[in-house]
């Protein structure tokens, strides 16, 4: 897949030579109410770029003309209930999608969207996400820069998994994979 990015709300020129971001900032809901660049970080503040993603994964969908995903290696995380929908191996919708975004972006479900050979969208630690889609999408990454995000041109690193569609390795073994 030619057209692959990494949508962030990390600034690149803020990383070293090997692609650590170097400043303290949220990375998480559980961060609300913490402290970072000397102020709490608010619900408002972080559902203002929970939005942005949100909305940047429904644009790139819709421009690259994806209508559906499969959910692969679904897991509950918080051991919560989830909406109906969220199956193992459901194909979901694009609003459907973006509700997994919700839940994947708060930590309490994990798993891959995916559309075997055309696309996919993934989800890693500290508020990264990654796409994988057949076209280049430029109406999107300008949206998406216009958000206050970034989208640099990167392969996901869960495509090194397995290609077992049913669960795909533990959160421990993702760490590991760790950008």
């Amino acid at each position: 897949m030619r057209n692959q990015y990494r949508v962030t709300k990390y600034d690149p020129s803020f990383r070293d030579s090997n692609g650590a971001f170097l400043r303290d900032d949220w990375t998480s809901y559980s961060d609300i109410g913490r402290i970072y660049n000397g102020a709490p970080l608010s619900e408002s503040q972080y559902l203002a770029v929970e939005n942005a993603y949100l909305l940047s994964v429904e644009e790139f969908l819709r421009e690259a003309g994806i209508e559906t995903l499969q959910l692969r290696g679904l897991e509950n995380n918080a051991r919560r209930a989830l909406p109906q929908f969220i199956q193992p191996l459901a194909l979901l919708s694009v609003p459907q999608c973006v509700e997994f975004a919700r839940i994947a972006l708060r930590e309490v479900a994990w798993g891959k969207l995916v559309a075997p050979g055309k696309a996919y969208v993934h989800f890693g630690y500290d508020y990264y996400m990654y796409l994988g889609l057949p076209t280049k999408c430029p109406k999107a990454i300008l949206a998406a820069h216009a958000r206050g995000l970034f989208v640099e041109r990167f392969r996901s690193p869960y495509l090194r998994e397995r290609s077992n569609p049913a669960v795909q390795g533990t959160l421990r073994d993702r760490a590991a994979q760790r950008p």
